[in-house]
């Protein structure tokens, strides 16, 4: 059959093989144009606070300053996001969490801008701060957005656990968490946006998802799309992690480069890219399976918390992938799934290479081990004793 087909079982260089190898690969912080200003950006001292006023006048008077802008200054939307819209370019009234961007400075150098930076006065009003989603979704819990910070909750209902538990000859209960990971990619995020015609902008930059991008960039510009060009650099990595914070810097970016007039260049170094980017949700998981002596599994209840931080982001795709996923490879007749987020004041969470898996794979497969230690056989026999064969009914 190989020997039919072009491509399946040949081996075929990689595209970007040689330039890679030979360093001739341009990544995103290689382009770069003479006369470019280098933008920088003011973020949150606080993870959660009302902004009551912002004075830029001292910055502005700064030599080799070019713009100072803010969210008002943005002509068109002020936010942005996938699949809800609720991510700040630059806050306006309120921060939400330490990455959160306030103001933006286009200089002459690098050194310019980060001094106008420090002479930009913001006068805050901190707030009740939030860092539990269990905690967050309780009643008198401080509200990010709208009436709840319970922003998604997807279910999954299959059978009678109630029967499934009494069919039990004895039931397991665990709770397990883990931690927010940073994507620590080796390129930190960079663009380089340039004016075009018509009042257009170019951007090159170490962009992900160029096409969301591309339209957020417009929205926040109030232009037509056919005005904005995104050309995807080299990328240095990114494992998911280029997407919603690189449409904040491409905005942010093109909002200089419109202001100016020229061509704006900016690079995040590790500690902001830290700081601003978001992470892979951290779960809380509670796993409560029946089973019979021999190991057969009869009902399974599960509850999963995901910290979705500041803003929507990714949350509804990656809980989805969760809940469809809760009960992994293994055969149940009864099951019981519910996969919440939460806003919560820290960074917010978005897509990691395995995209809500590696969560609920975590607690999954703990929970085969206990029970085969609770049967008294090994994990791999409890696993194929309930693991899917074909013509298997997963929900």
């Amino acid at each position: 059959m190989a020997g039919k087909l072009k491509i399946i079982g040949k081996s075929e260089r990689r595209v970007d093989a040689w330039g890679k190898v030979t360093g001739r690969a341009k990544f995103a912080e290689d382009y770069d144009l003479g006369h470019q200003l280098w933008g920088n950006v003011l973020r949150s001292k606080y993870p959660h606070a009302k902004i009551i006023s912002i004075d830029t006048s001292q910055a502005v008077k700064l030599p080799g300053v070019e713009a100072v802008l803010t969210a008002k200054d943005i002509p068109g939307s002020k936010t942005f996001g996938i699949v809800l819209k609720n991510q700040q370019i630059l806050a306006e009234d309120c921060v939400r969490y330490l990455g959160d961007g306030v103001a933006l400075v286009a200089a002459t150098s690098k050194e310019i801008a980060a001094q106008a930076l420090s002479l930009i006065k913001i006068d805050y009003e901190p707030l009740p701060v939030v860092s539990d989603p269990e905690e967050a979704m309780k009643p008198g819990a401080p509200i990010l957005h709208g009436e709840k910070n319970e922003f998604v909750h997807h279910k999954v209902r299959k059978g009678d656990v109630a029967k499934g538990f009494a069919e039990a000859d004895f039931t397991i209960e665990r709770k397990f968490k883990t931690q927010f990971i940073e994507h620590s990619y080796i390129e930190p995020e960079c663009v380089l946006a340039e004016p075009a015609e018509q009042g257009g902008v170019k951007i090159t930059g170490s962009v992900q998802n160029l096409f969301s991008s591309r339209r957020s960039v417009a929205d926040a510009l109030k232009i037509s799309l056919n005005r904005v060009q995104i050309v995807q650099s080299t990328l240095g990595g990114s494992f998911g992690g280029k997407d919603e914070v690189m449409t904040s810097m491409c905005c942010r970016a093109a909002l200089l480069a419109t202001r100016t007039g020229k061509p704006v260049k900016m690079v995040n170094t590790r500690e902001e890219s830290m700081l601003e980017s978001y992470k892979r949700h951290p779960y809380v998981l509670y796993y409560r399976w029946g089973a019979k002596k021999e190991g057969t599994i009869t009902a399974m209840e599960i509850r999963c918390i995901a910290d979705g931080g500041a803003y929507a982001s990714m949350s509804p795709f990656v809980t989805w992938r969760s809940v469809v996923q809760a009960t992994g490879p293994y055969y149940c007749e009864n099951v019981k799934t519910d996969v919440y987020a939460a806003y919560t004041n820290n960074n917010y969470t978005g897509a990691m290479r395995g995209f809500g898996s590696p969560q609920v794979n975590f607690a999954i497969e703990s929970m085969m081990d206990e029970l085969a230690e609770e049967v008294g056989v090994s994990p791999l026999e409890i696993r194929l004793k309930n693991g899917f064969e074909t013509g298997a009914v997963t929900f």
